[in-house]
């Protein structure tokens, strides 16, 4: 275990191998653990992604509808929404072999100006995903309330928002809240939950952070913590989208060095180091 004469101890608390376990522990294949790759990590989460694909699985009265069995996810600006709510609909459509599944996304506001029949004819079976929900109209809801009743193809249905809007918007329209019966809240990520959203970034991308950046990672988003402000994965994937354009330039730099000597780990990621998260 790596130490420095800070004494922080830095790879037990990183370890990305210890922290996607997690997933499997709880119930989740080793297909699905490598979807929500990103989410996993997040206290609570994989318990939750467990509980949506059981009811998913266990769910006999949509009879053709869509008036059961469809999803909310909750969580602040910037958290992930959409990315966890697309990958949310390929593990469904995977589990009820759905090969081609049809997925549209598309926010509360731009549904109020669509013709929505025509959307759930094109989507039959697919899933439809709304962001931003609560901005959807009166209208707008009680129309959609009435399609799910009819014969969808079993389309599945996302809302996202923010609690607090969606809970506003259900307060007066509880038959369609009832449609919604599985639920997933993404909390406040911590700092460890950030920079392990960094480092699974990253090695999607074809880096890993070294002990030095995983600090500087570390400090770059503590310094941006604030009382009235949470620091979000969007921010992050920003801090790592620079680091890795840092680390562009650097190579090209050092190109005669970087062909000799290319600094790269033993699955060949390239290195993102302390200097690449300067700011």
């Amino acid at each position: 275990m790596g130490k420095f004469d800070t004494g922080f101890v830095v790879q037990g608390r990183y370890d990305l191998s210890a922290t996607s376990e997690i997933g499997l522990k709880l119930g989740l294949t080793e297909e699905q653990k490598q979807l929500f790759s990103y989410f996993v990590p997040i206290r609570g989460v994989s318990e939750q992604l467990v509980e949506i694909l059981d009811n998913d699985k266990r769910c006999r009265n949509r009879y053709g509808t869509s008036r059961t069995g469809n999803i909310l996810i909750l969580g602040r600006k910037g958290s992930g929404k959409t990315v966890l709510a697309v990958d949310i609909v390929k593990a469904i459509q995977k589990q009820r072999r759905l090969k081609q599944g049809k997925v549209a996304i598309v926010t509360g506001d731009s549904l109020n100006k669509k013709d929505i029949g025509s959307i759930i004819d094109k989507l039959n079976g697919g899933a439809l995903i709304i962001e931003k929900a609560s901005k959807m109209n009166d209208r707008t809801i009680r129309e959609l309330n009435d399609m799910m009743d009819e014969q969808t193809g079993e389309l599945l249905f996302l809302l996202e928002d923010q609690k607090k809007p969606l809970e506003r918007m259900f307060a007066s329209h509880r038959e369609f809240k009832r449609k919604f019966t599985s639920r997933l809240e993404l909390p406040v990520f911590i700092n460890d939950e950030l920079v392990t959203f960094g480092q699974t970034y990253a090695k999607e991308n074809g880096y890993r952070i070294d002990e030095m950046g995983i600090l500087a990672l570390y400090s770059r988003i503590d310094m941006m913590q604030r009382e009235d402000h949470a620091v979000t994965v969007a921010e992050v994937k920003e801090i790592m989208d620079e680091a890795i354009s840092h680390s562009q330039k650097a190579n090209v730099k050092h190109l005669v060095k970087r062909v000799f000597g290319r600094s790269t780990d033993n699955s060949d990621h390239i290195i993102l180091k302390e200097e690449d998260f300067k700011a």
